[in-house]
């Protein structure tokens, strides 16, 4: 399932719900979706009560109910996925269209946990460019919540920075609190995986390391755009063997696969967690290389569109426009 936030183009940001993507690109309220089923297929006059409860408008929250919202999401799919085909203009209770076309939606990221782990040098390519060796342990850092933007969203270039840079990754969405996970258990904590396109201010990170630290390099506004929606881990049989790419303006800068990592999914998160790991967290994977590290033309400048694209996930899109003066 492919599960995301999303209202109608036009409508206000506190509008938004939890979608899930049914038919042929239709977008189904899952709220509203699942308090008619309960009630009108059911008979549970608690319908409306119960859909809030286990199907709230944040998938961080979502996540936060557990068990009880998983088996709310697959009764709810299972029955909008049916009810699509046979009548595609279908209302809520309320008297609202159930189905969107996805065309005619706005997507946000779909998570805002309490943090985001970002992983750095674990591709090959990427530890040959100088001074990027990796190491005994995962090379790691923070982005926090206020990077966060979703598809479709400008990303500001600050006016410190001359070398902007972009990255795709494939991000891990954690699924429910956990600790010292062992390699073997990690894929029993994963609700689903999306993208996360890491962008980095070159020149500021550089000045940074020279004091021992990289914080806003990796940290300013819109810095970790995210999307376009959440894919449960069901529907990826194996994240380790995903192609990813990178493209801006049409042009390809990044061309790698998941296979390539040093540190795979299992390893980063198991160590990882030897802090407490929350629903919604997400640990972003690291970069097959390329990209302005090999060619210094290419780093961002405003008006630049950027792509990125993981096989069985989809393309997030986000151009670069310069920070306003304030």
């Amino acid at each position: 399932m492919k599960i995301m936030r999303y209202s109608r183009k036009g409508e206000k940001a506190s509008q938004a719900r939890l979608g899930v993507l049914v038919g042929n690109d239709m977008v189904a309220d899952l709220r509203a979706g699942y308090a008619r089923y309960l009630i009108d297929e059911i008979g549970n006059a608690k319908g409306r009560e119960l859909a809030a409860i286990f199907l709230p408008g944040y998938i961080a929250q979502f996540l936060h109910v557990g068990a009880p919202a998983w088996e709310a999401l697959s009764e709810a799919y299972g029955w909008l996925s049916d009810l699509v085909k046979s009548e595609p203009n279908a209302l809520g209770l309320t008297g609202h269209e159930l189905f969107l076309p996805l065309a005619d939606c706005r997507l946000y990221a779909p998570v805002r946990g309490s943090k985001i782990i970002g992983i750095g040098r674990n591709y090959p390519n990427y530890t040959k460019n100088a001074g990027k060796q990796s190491g005994l342990v995962p090379a790691g850092f923070i982005k926090v919540p206020s990077c966060i933007v979703g598809p479709g969203r400008d990303i500001l270039k600050p006016h410190a920075t001359h070398q902007l840079d972009c990255e795709t990754e494939l991000a891990v969405v954690i699924g429910k609190q956990c600790k010292n996970v062992p390699e073997e258990k990690v894929y029993d904590v994963i609700a689903g995986y999306t993208i996360l396109n890491d962008v980095t201010a070159r020149d500021v990170g550089n000045l940074e390391r020279q004091a021992g630290h990289t914080l806003l390099g990796k940290t300013f506004d819109t810095f970790a755009p995210m999307g376009p929606w959440l894919v449960t881990k069901v529907e990826i049989h194996d994240p380790m063997n995903l192609r990813l790419s990178t493209r801006v303006n049409g042009e390809v800068r990044q061309d790698g696969n998941t296979s390539e990592m040093i540190w795979s999914i299992p390893k980063l998160v198991s160590y990882i967690s030897q802090m407490t790991l929350m629903p919604g967290d997400v640990i972003s994977t690291g970069s097959p290389g390329g990209g302005a590290l090999e060619r210094p033309e290419w780093f961002l400048n405003a008006g630049d569109v950027i792509e990125c694209e993981i096989e069985k996930i989809g393309t997030l899109m986000n151009a670069v426009v310069d920070e306003p003066r304030t």
